[in-house]
């Protein structure tokens, strides 16, 4: 039986471009990466990070803006 850990870690290196193009940073994946070594069967792993942000106060308005990445690996039928 091969476990998801291997699985994982194959479909982290074919889309590695694809992911730093999306904005997943080394730090979001090496926390997905540690979440897999601890439990390397489970069948669905995501975590979540805020990329960018921009706050503009004027008047007593605010405008916000923020850059969410979210990583999610998942077993599929």
């Amino acid at each position: 039986m091969k476990m998801n850990k291997e699985e994982y870690e194959k479909l982290m290196k074919r889309f590695a471009l694809e992911l730093s193009e999306v904005g997943v940073s080394e730090d979001l994946t090496k926390r997905i990466q540690s979440k897999v070594s601890r439990t390397p069967n489970l069948a669905y792993l995501a975590d979540n990070e805020l990329v960018s942000r921009f706050v503009y106060r004027h008047n007593g308005y605010m405008i916000e803006a923020k850059q969410t990445v979210e990583l999610t690996v998942k077993k599929c039928k």
